[in-house]
C-alpha cells in the first residue's frame, strides 16, 4: 500500500492506494488484451479499493464532500473518464460495488504523456488529487466550500 497526504485550506485530506505496476502490459485500450479495458468499473488500483479520508469538508472539483472516507473508483476512456466517490470505502475491489453508495461522479478529460509512468500513482500537489499510470494523466481540484 502507498499513500499520500495534503492539507487544504486547513482540511487534511489523506489517500491509500495499491500501486500495480506496467511490467510491459497493455494497460488502458478496448478489447480483452488491456488490463483496464476502457469503459468498465476499475478499482483504481490493485487488491483494496483505493479510499480517501478527509478531516472536514471540501469541494472536490465542484461537489461538496462531507468529512470521512470514500472509495475512488473510476471507468477509463480514451477521451474521458468518470471518477466515483463512494461511501463504502472498506472494500475489496469492486466485487461487492453499490450504486447506493454513490457520494457523487464526475468527468474528468485524461492528458497523455510521452513517458510512461511504471508504478501507478496518487498524489496531492497544487490543491489537487492527481492521478498517474503508464501514459495517463489527470487532476481534481480540491478546495474549501
Amino acid at each position: 500500500m502507498r499513500s499520500d497526504s495534503t492539507t487544504v485550506h486547513g482540511t487534511t485530506a489523506y489517500i491509500e492506494f495499491s500501486s500495480p505496476g506496467v511490467k510491459d502490459r497493455k494497460i488502458f485500450g478496448d478489447g480483452p488484451d488491456y488490463l483496464v479495458p476502457f469503459g468498465e468499473m476499475w478499482r483504481t488500483g490493485a487488491n483494496h479499493a483505493t479510499y480517501i479520508s478527509i478531516a472536514g469538508d471540501l469541494e472536490i472539483d465542484t461537489f461538496k464532500i462531507d468529512s470521512g472516507s470514500y472509495s475512488i473508483f473510476t471507468i477509463p476512456n480514451q477521451d474521458e473518464w468518470v471518477v466515483i466517490f463512494n461511501r463504502e470505502w472498506d472494500q475489496w475491489g469492486s466485487y461487492s460495488y453499490k450504486d447506493s453508495l454513490e457520494s457523487f461522479r464526475l468527468n474528468v478529460t485524461p492528458k497523455y504523456a510521452d513517458q510512461s509512468q511504471e508504478r501507478m500513482l496518487f498524489y496531492f500537489a497544487d490543491d489537487s488529487l492527481k492521478f498517474r499510470w503508464d501514459k495517463v494523466r489527470w487532476a481534481i481540484p480540491i478546495n474549501r466550500p
